[in-house]
This record gives C-alpha cells, sequence and structure tokens, in this order.
C-alpha cells in the first residue's frame, strides 16, 4: 500500500509483525507427530505389551481421564474446556507477537495443546470433550505422558525464558536511555 503523506509519496507500509505462515505449520506438524505417536501407541500397546527403551523408560499405554501426572481423575470436559480458552489466548498470542520466536514458540505449546484436546475430541464416549488423553511414554520413576505433553512443557519453558530475556533487554535499555536523559547536554565554550 502506497500514499502521500503532505504531498510526499509515501514509502509502501508493511507489518512488522512475523509471518502467520511458519507458526501454522509448527501447529501442523506438532499435531500430526502428536497423533500419530498415539496412533502407533494403540497400535502396538493396546494388548497390554510394554516396550522397554532403558532402564526406566517404557513404551506402556494409558488412558487419562485427568490432568497431567495423574490428577484431576474424571474432570475431563472441565479440562478441556480450559484448554480451548488456552488454545484461544495461544491464536491471539500468536496474531499479536511481536516476534517470530515469540510466535513460533506459542505455536509449539498450541499444537500440543490441541494434540490432547484431539484426544477428548475424538475419543468421547460420554459426550463431547470426555475422552480420555493417550499417555504411553512412562518414565517409570516419574510420569506417563506423550508427545502432546513434551510439546506443552518444553514450548511452556522455552516461552518463559524468552520473555524473561526479553524483559531483561528491554529493562537495559529503559535504563540505558534514563541515563542519558539524565545527562545535563555540555555548554559550548563561548567565543
Amino acid at each position: 500500500m502506497t500514499g502521500t503523506v503532505a504531498g510526499v509519496d509515501a514509502a509502501p507500509t508493511t507489518s512488522l509483525r512475523p509471518s502467520l505462515t511458519t507458526p501454522a505449520v509448527i501447529v501442523v506438524v506438532a499435531l500430526v507427530v502428536d497423533q500419530l505417536s498415539k496412533w502407533w501407541a494403540l497400535d502396538e500397546l493396546e494388548d497390554g505389551s510394554v516396550i522397554e527403551v532403558l532402564p526406566t523408560l517404557e513404551f506402556d499405554l494409558h488412558y487419562n481421564t485427568g490432568f497431567s501426572f495423574g490428577t484431576g481423575t474424571g474432570m475431563g470436559r472441565w479440562i478441556a474446556i480450559l484448554v480451548v480458552v488456552l488454545c484461544l489466548v495461544l491464536v491471539h498470542q500468536i496474531r499479536v507477537s511481536e516476534t517470530a520466536l515469540r510466535a513460533n514458540l506459542a505455536a509449539v505449546v498450541l499444537g500440543g495443546a490441541l494434540g490432547n484436546l484431539a484426544d477428548r475430541l475424538l475419543r468421547a464416549e460420554d459426550g463431547p470433550l470426555s475422552g480420555a488423553v493417550i499417555d504411553f511414554i512412562d518414565v517409570t520413576w516419574y510420569a506417563v505422558f506423550n508427545v502432546a505433553d513434551i510439546l506443552v512443557v518444553c514450548g511452556c519453558i522455552a516461552f518463559g525464558v524468552h520473555e524473561l530475556v526479553m524483559a531483561r533487554r528491554l529493562d537495559a535499555a529503559l535504563k540505558a536511555a534514563d541515563l542519558g536523559a539524565d545527562e545535563e547536554p555540555e555548554e559550548e565554550p563561548a567565543t
């Protein structure tokens, strides 16, 4: 878009916001990888099989009707409603992000959240959002989770670190600007 300002041709205006293409691809890839891994888990582990990967890591199928780490069992609908709201917030965050990294990190979290939300929708037996999330990555001394959980947790941690770094940079820039404003301009010597 071009125009004139006070009779002078203005340069084309472009948005400073990052493209939405990369975050969209990240969301789709995250969702597909999560759902394919769950499809594999159902296919390979539904008969009760356990695949030992390492001494404290195995693939073992679990159906989670609650929240993470086995809490909130039976509260799947309420959790799903909360996840829908979270997804809307993340979509908004992606759209208004000032940096590509912020948008991409929010997209990682969104992809994971949608992966688990898809389980609640696609595996619902007692009405909308009542389905159980498929968990199969069993760290025997810790918890059972899935690819979507990994995306959500790692994405949130990375997003938080990014926000802390950006806040420190902004704080340092504001302090530097304040120091520059506090300095008295040097008087020119009289000639």
